[in-house]
């Protein structure tokens, strides 16, 4: 992140270095994001960005007006907001998915994972007929993303997808979350037929569109939404069946009605020429940069990883590696020399020869 900057020698020493720590992995990410989109042998790039965010129950203490109890007409009652302290610090996880092809967003699948004490079954039950047909709810011990569910999230994600295989090439974008950089990911991706695409760590409020355009408009919906619920409550209080239908709505109406193209154009995706201003101002940039294409060396991809990350890069750039020649087949052994009086074969065990008369 580049600091504003300062007359002293030291901090613009330290504004510099920043800036350049951040220009290595920018650049490094724009060439991947480059590298996904040549050789698709006739299809088109399909940029899909999935990131969790985390969903409240409850939004409690909310910015807004405060009413002293002192203050009120002798005819008032000051009511205080009356709230479960489980409900208050419940939260699920939304695995979304963003896509700038305005036709393949309402396939896209959207999962939210819940543990058993809130997914109850017969919550579930209640909510089938407000859920829409691409939201899935995973009722799971723990409500985190973890390894697992992610291999799952990424088959359900081409079995949406596949009536597209033939025609778009799918490019999964994703922060470095440990969960996302799990060998066994890269390992699943390739067999499905997926280009990874990492966005550097430390830079997703920069490079990520979800963060960038999208979780900050949903979270500002979901607490008017919420307000709007409260008013209409008799008591004030809302249930878990009506926030999560309510939830849905607002999310389906916000990932279908928005058009994402331009997050991603902005956030050098679909073209480092399209580079949006904000960028080019962190990275002091006087206009987009023309990248390469090739795949990232040993050096580049420890840039944008995490420290201590366990990558191999021939796995991940498996689809724009040259195919290794193929071996040639090892000639046959010649058999062995039957002797007489001795062993059939090196396997068999070794008898006595017969005495001769």
């Amino acid at each position: 992140m580049c600091i504003e900057r300062s007359l002293s020698p030291k901090m613009s020493q330290t504004h510099k270095f920043v800036c350049r720590a951040s220009m290595s992995k920018v650049v490094s990410y724009l060439q991947w994001a480059k590298c996904c989109r040549d050789n698709l042998g006739g299809k088109k790039p399909l940029f899909i960005n999935m990131d969790e965010t985390s969903i409240s129950f409850h939004y409690v203490r909310q910015k807004g007006l405060v009413v002293s109890r002192h203050h009120l007409p002798p005819d008032r009652t000051h009511n205080k907001e009356t709230v479960k302290t489980e409900d208050a610090k419940a939260h699920i996880s939304f695995l979304a998915f963003f896509t700038h092809e305005t036709d393949v967003q309402p396939k896209l699948p959207q999962i939210f994972i819940g543990n058993k004490h809130k997914f109850l079954l017969g919550l579930l039950k209640g909510l089938a007929p407000h859920t829409p047909h691409n939201f899935l709810l995973w009722r799971e011990e723990s409500s985190w993303n973890n390894v697992a569910l992610m291999r799952k999230a990424m088959c359900q994600l081409m079995k949406n997808l596949k009536d597209l295989v033939a025609t778009h090439q799918v490019i999964l974008v994703l922060d470095c979350a440990r969960c996302h950089i799990h060998p066994t990911i890269c390992t699943l991706a390739t067999r499905l037929g997926i280009r990874l695409l990492y966005v550097p760590a430390r830079l997703t409020w920069l490079l990520q569109p979800a963060d960038t355009h999208g979780f900050g408009r949903l979270k500002h919906r979901l607490r008017k939404k919420w307000l709007d619920l409260c008013i209409q409550s008799s008591s004030g209080q809302v249930s878990h069946l009506d926030w999560l239908a309510a939830l849905f709505e607002v999310t389906r109406k916000l990932l279908c009605e928005v058009q994402w193209r331009s997050a991603f154009e902005s956030n050098g995706l679909l073209g480092e020429e399209k580079l949006g201003h904000r960028i080019l101002t962190e990275l002091e940039w006087g206009g987009p940069r023309l990248m390469i294409s090739d795949i990232l060396t040993q050096d580049q991809l420890k840039v944008v990883l995490p420290q201590r990350t366990k990558m191999d890069r021939s796995s991940l750039f498996k689809w724009a590696m040259p195919k290794a020649a193929v071996k040639s087949k090892a000639k046959a052994k010649p058999k062995a020399k039957v002797v007489p009086g001795g062993p059939i074969s090196s396997r068999t065990r070794k008898t006595k020869a017969p005495a001769l008369d």
